[in-house]
């Protein structure tokens, strides 16, 4: 038998001493629960930035990695309850030219919380921007004890407006909120987010009014505009006027277009929708950096 010399068995022990610490200190196996969902959030940082800047081919890799790492669940028949539940309750204002065309809901897997995901027709200053709809988001979040809402939250212009007066309409409504729309653009108000004058949302409408009354839509004569209306006829308060209801329930029913995940962005892309969306905010939180 052959027995190597002092250096040479030395280097064999670092060797072996060196691939044993490679073993122990190597990256947590994707499938620990917590080490899945920390790479996901990574991902889902890159892929959002990618979508963002309309490169949705490239967002969709990351996309798909993310589901991989940490897949989307069905419903249990609770959530789906849940989900039919809390469906807002969506007002629009009379002339309103975009139709609802898709709903989605995802719901949270660690908190009782759902995102109603609102898919109009098109935005009506961007026939342009190859996004063909205008994605908004309604949350709902709930007492799972009590089933009473708790907080409403939603996506106006890249702020996220909560109300207290919202919540207690949701409550005296068997859950479902009271949603403004915004004309053409569909901002989405909680009940009085819109009520007051020093407030951001209606001094937001009121300038969104203005350009919409007397200059019109951005682009009109674009070709994909063909048909569309070209400004708002009616006054600040005809466009602060939310009486047209529009139930998204029948089609939460029909498509039941319902998952539970963290990453709603990646389950749009995945599961739900063949077309490009310009992505959102997932939760009404901002999520601690991975």
């Amino acid at each position: 038998m052959l027995i190597p010399n002092a250096p040479c068995r030395n280097r064999l022990v670092a060797a072996l001493i060196l691939i044993a610490g490679c073993l122990v200190t190597a990256d947590p196996s994707p499938s620990e629960p917590g080490e899945s969902i920390r790479k996901a959030g990574k991902l889902n940082a890159r892929a959002m930035g990618y979508h963002e800047r309309r490169c949705l081919d490239d967002a969709s890799v990351l996309y798909r990695k993310i589901l991989a790492l940490d897949p989307p669940a069905e419903p249990s028949p609770d959530q789906f309850a849940a989900v039919l539940r809390y469906a807002p309750r969506l007002y629009t204002v009379a002339g309103e030219f975009f139709p609802l065309a898709d709903v989605a809901a995802i719901v949270h897997p660690d908190k009782p919380v759902i995102g109603y995901h609102l898919f109009w027709g098109d935005d009506i200053d961007y026939p342009d921007d190859n996004d063909p709809i205008d994605h908004e988001v309604v949350w709902i979040e709930y007492n799972p004890a009590t089933m009473e809402v708790v907080r409403v939250s939603t996506y106006f212009h890249e702020d996220i407006l909560q109300k207290d007066a919202a919540v207690r309409d949701a409550n005296a409504n068997n859950g479902r909120a009271w949603i403004g729309v915004e004309w053409g653009k569909h901002g989405s108000l909680p009940r009085d987010a819109a009520g007051v004058e020093s407030e951001r949302p209606n001094q937001e409408l009121r300038k969104n009014w203005e350009i919409l009354h007397t200059q019109g839509t951005r682009a009109p004569d674009h070709p994909l505009a063909r048909g569309w209306p070209r400004r708002f006829s009616g006054d600040f308060d005809a466009y602060r006027d939310f009486s047209v209801l529009v139930n998204p329930s029948p089609l939460l029913k029909a498509k039941q277009m319902i998952k539970v995940s963290r990453w709603a962005n990646a389950v749009l892309d995945q599961h739900f929708l063949p077309y490009n969306f310009a992505p959102k905010q997932e939760w009404p939180w901002r999520e601690k950096p991975f």
